[in-house]
């Protein structure tokens, strides 16, 4: 039995789901590009609160996180069917699941409190068992490079196949 070649509407159709999960793993990237940027500030120039808020600071409130983190989330699980046999897309899902349940955890307290910047659930004073011994910036940058990579690999293994 021969396996006929895709036709011209069926790689157009794998082109544009590839567009769209390139364009996840960019902006993803991008999103990183301005955790790495904080790391920066707090770790190396050794600034607090206000001065450390990355490049684009006016974006770094909880609002944002919530909607940008639910924004990936979303586009993974409509991506998921198209790519089913995709490990670092099915290995992301859940990672990305775990960071929305973090940033839901922390609107509902900044709903509630007016506080902007709780521990949420794993970070230093979370609600889990007291967190672990980690700051919120340093924990939030380690979920967007955990992200971000296998996105990229997700994203690279898709072109090639397209």
């Amino acid at each position: 039995m021969t396996v006929r070649p895709a036709t011209y509407a069926d790689r157009l159709v794998a082109t544009r789901w590839t567009l769209l999960l390139g364009f996840l793993a960019l902006s993803q990237t991008a999103h990183l590009l301005e955790h790495i940027a904080q790391m920066v500030q707090i770790h190396v120039l050794h600034l607090t609160g206000a001065s450390a808020q990355g490049i684009v600071g006016q974006l770094n409130i909880e609002w944002v996180h919530f909607t940008w983190n639910g924004l990936v989330l979303i586009t993974l699980v409509v991506l998921l069917p198209r790519f089913r046999t995709n490990p670092w897309l099915i290995a992301v899902t859940p990672l990305a699941a775990w960071h929305f349940v973090e940033h839901s955890v922390m609107i509902a307290t900044y709903i509630q409190t007016g506080v902007s910047g709780t521990p949420g659930l794993l970070s230093s004073g979370g609600l889990l068992f007291g967190g672990l011994p980690i700051a919120r910036p340093d924990l939030h940058f380690l979920y967007n490079l955990v992200e971000t990579v296998p996105l990229l690999i997700a994203w690279i293994v898709e072109v090639r196949r397209v």
